[in-house]
């Protein structure tokens, strides 16, 4: 018996393949997180940029004189973003203006996005299940005067490509991420 277990401890001829197999599966399931989470942080910045550069039309007045509103703001943010959701990057963004007179931001509040889950244990698991979207949620859109107080978020709904029981990056149904980005500020005193 002893010579016959010896002579598996000597062949070792397929070991390599063996420990390649083992390893192979977390080795890239930590690759393609990387890369998942390496892309979700260029969109996050991505977003921020286009927020940044798309709000300050609202600060100066700029966007009001030509009568802008919601869609048109989503529009030239899109625009900003144009590699990121290519023809359905409409679909996949939601903007809040929300402004006051008062000068004071605690009377501001923004609508709550993607909605809570609520309900059954059943019903729960099936919200859960689902990706928000965007386009069936009404954006709230204050027109803002001159020397408001105005907060502006955009969240953008990023699907993810790995599964979110590798990378754990999903914080909403169906597998996607929400970027969410804020900006507040005072408009400049402008007349329109």
């Amino acid at each position: 018996m002893c010579k016959f277990l010896h002579k598996f401890k000597r062949k070792n001829e397929g070991a390599v393949a063996i420990e390649f197999a083992i390893l192979a599966i977390p080795f890239l399931m930590v690759l393609f997180s990387i890369i998942e989470a390496s892309m979700l942080f260029f969109f996050s910045s991505t977003t921020e940029r286009a927020l940044a550069e798309v709000s300050r039309k609202i600060k100066t007045g700029e966007f009001q004189e030509t009568g802008g509103k919601a869609p048109d703001f989503k529009k030239a943010l899109c625009k900003k973003m144009a590699f990121m959701g290519g023809t359905d990057c409409a679909s996949s963004v939601r903007v809040d203006v929300v402004s006051t007179p008062t000068g004071q931001f605690k009377n501001l509040k923004l609508p709550s996005f993607p909605a809570k889950c609520s309900g059954t244990p059943e019903q729960i698991k099936v919200c859960k299940a689902k990706p928000p979207d965007p386009s069936k949620v009404n954006s709230k859109w204050s027109t803002t005067n001159g020397g408001d107080v105005v907060i502006v978020r955009v969240q953008y709904v990023y699907k993810l490509l790995i599964p979110a029981a590798i990378n754990r990056l999903a914080n909403a149904g169906g597998n996607t991420h929400v970027i969410t980005k804020t900006t507040a500020f005072r408009n400049e005193p402008f007349n329109h």
